[in-house]
């Protein structure tokens, strides 16, 4: 009888789909184990009903996922933008319709927050509409996923708006604590803030420092204090920034993950901050 041959060839095919389940099955259980952290695209072409009068001045807070849905930290966000409205008097609407983004109902608005807002959520009129509040004077802030490169067709908002290009987040693990530096103690947005403080994230990176795009960079995280693993930045790690955009004022922060991260005093006050410089509120 004839003894089978040996293969290494067989080996190494076996060798490889056991590898491969090494690596695929924690991440496939990571999914299943946490439903919706995904969602289908869709475009609105509705606008949602406003109420008919809100006090001035008013905030307006999108979170549409066409993308990854950050499940606890936008509802998180949610309550901290709604409680800043509350104490200080502000007119406040949040919706995930990407339709609100119509010149009449933007006109009622003096900031608009993108909190973790992800995936192509607008029409091409509604980027458009867009566009023009923020040049004509309105403001804006992203927070976290607001500029994590999903919008690849929209090259005004990645190279005007967001200012730097995405390149990944820390991975192993994706959470960790940083040292945080207020780099720029005189501008409204960070002005305050502890000079060195503790954030747990996961910490996003860019191709270079938005500074090399005319933005005024404020916070950076020291890659030091934790493993940023490849995605590294040269120069600074930059985590907050601010710039404007023709007459309309913008901010981005990296930061915001987590439904913990809009529990930290420190993320707190930037936020409230940033929302009355880009506003230009008294």
């Amino acid at each position: 009888m004839n003894k089978p041959k040996f293969s290494w060839k067989k080996i190494l095919r076996i060798a490889a789909v056991i590898l491969a389940l090494i690596v695929i099955l924690p991440v496939a259980f990571l999914f299943y184990d946490q439903p919706g952290l995904f969602t289908d695209g869709s475009l609105d072409e509705v606008a949602p009903e406003m109420p008919v009068s809100l006090p001035q001045p008013a905030i307006l807070v999108f979170s549409k996922t066409n993308g990854f849905r950050h499940k606890e930290a936008i509802p998180a966000a949610q309550k901290l933008l709604r409680s800043f409205a509350d104490t200080e008097g502000w007119g406040y609407f949040q919706t995930e319709n990407g339709a609100v983004h119509n010149k009449e109902q933007l006109a009622k608005f003096d900031v608009v927050i993108w909190a973790n807002a992800s995936g192509e959520v607008l029409t091409k009129g509604q980027e458009t509409s867009l566009r023009s509040y923020i040049e004509n004077g309105g403001g804006f802030i992203g927070i976290h996923a607001a500029g994590d490169g999903f919008y690849k067709s929209w090259d005004w908002y990645n190279t005007t708006v967001i200012k730097a290009k995405w390149t990944g987040h820390t991975m192993s693990p994706h959470m960790q604590e940083g040292e945080i530096h207020t780099i720029n103690t005189e501008h409204p947005v960070s002005a305050g803030l502890p000079k060195v403080w503790r954030h747990y994230e996961e910490f996003y990176a860019f191709e270079k420092s938005p500074r090399h795009n005319g933005s005024n960079v404020l916070v950076v995280v020291d890659e030091a204090s934790y493993e940023p693993g490849k995605y590294t930045m040269p120069e600074e790690h930059s985590m907050v920034w601010a710039h404007n955009v023709k007459e309309g004022r913008v901010v981005y922060t990296a930061m915001g993950h987590s439904a913990e991260s809009f529990e930290t005093p420190e993320f707190k006050t930037l936020l409230k901050q940033a929302i009355k410089w880009v506003g230009e509120f008294q």
